[in-house]
């Protein structure tokens, strides 16, 4: 895997918005929060524009990225928002220009097809983590801040100490990270985008869908072979996904339904992705998950 250089402190961020459209009041909140924390931020020429509910056309998004990641003064990418969009300009990216200057891209949700694609094309370490309107501008959080520091700044690895986590299977595994939006990573099944699991930990998390809807993509997943060589899963906090209270089940049923054949450990409720605090994690690196004591490790640092 290529790991980028790690973002130095007072380093530069350059902002990117390649799906939807961005709310101004909370980009504007997002960067001041970063620049709280000691960063510089500069905002893409696409982030403030909308075409219909896209923060510009596909060829103004991709612009933005080829020129952040071109760009000797940046030193990491963060996505504005999700939303929709992102698999739409890959037509127009500069692949070899992100190939020359592999830099920390950082983003969740929608974001999801654009980490793996450039995981996958380029063996580039990417960043599953907290984008700068939603996360940093909407729902601050100490944990948020504290981890994307650690894993971007310091080069943390080791155990990522977290609460609220649970085994739904036991025991351990190994692999390299993989995966992030369940709707996202269902979208790539038949393209050229396609996620590949082989050998994987692979994270699963996912915002509002009904545990029908979690039921179906979960099949669809499974029905195109993507658990059949994967070493272990973590699940996000789901947030709205759970059935109604009034419901004789839980998601986690569901689930443990659909992996009941796969011998694997399961975590669920690590906080990443949708759900407000949000650990910032490499996918592309070794990690360590221990279904009985519901942890996750990180074998080594994402950044250099």
């Amino acid at each position: 895997m290529i790991k980028p250089e790690r973002l130095k402190p007072g380093g530069t961020i350059g902002i990117a918005a390649p799906a939807g459209s961005v709310d101004p009041a909370e980009l504007a909140r997002g960067t001041d929060r970063l620049k709280e924390m000691g960063f510089r931020v500069v905002l893409g020429e696409s982030v403030a524009k909308r075409s219909r509910y896209l923060a510009g056309t596909d060829r103004e998004r991709a612009a933005d990225l080829n020129r952040l990641f071109s760009s000797p003064e940046i030193e990491a990418v963060l996505c504005a928002r999700g939303g929709y969009g992102t698999a739409r300009i890959f037509p127009y990216l500069d692949e070899d220009a992100i190939a020359r200057h592999p830099k920390i891209l950082v983003g969740s949700s929608d974001a999801t097809v654009l980490l793996n694609h450039l995981r996958q094309r380029f063996d580039l370490v990417t960043f599953h983590g907290p984008m700068a309107a939603p996360n940093f501008g909407r729902q601050p959080s100490g944990l948020t801040n504290t981890w994307f520091r650690k894993i971007l700044v310091e080069a943390y690895d080791g155990l990522i100490a977290v609460d609220g986590v649970k085994g739904l299977k036991g025991g351990q595994a190994e692999g390299p990270l993989a995966g992030g939006c369940l709707t996202m990573l269902c979208s790539t099944l038949g393209t050229p985008y396609e996620i590949r699991t082989d050998g994987c930990i692979l994270l699963l998390e996912d915002i509002d869908e009904a545990p029908y809807r979690i039921d179906r993509m979960l099949t669809q997943l499974k029905d195109a072979s993507k658990f059949k060589n994967v070493k272990g899963v973590i699940f996000g906090k789901m947030p709205g996904c759970q059935p109604p209270s009034h419901s004789r089940y839980l998601l986690e049923d569901v689930i443990g339904e659909i992996l009941a054949d796969q011998a694997i450990p399961i975590l669920f409720g690590f906080p990443t992705g949708h759900g407000g605090e949000q650990v910032t994690l490499p996918l592309g690196v070794r990690v360590r998950i221990d279904g009985n004591a519901a942890s996750v490790t990180l074998i080594e640092s994402a950044v250099r």
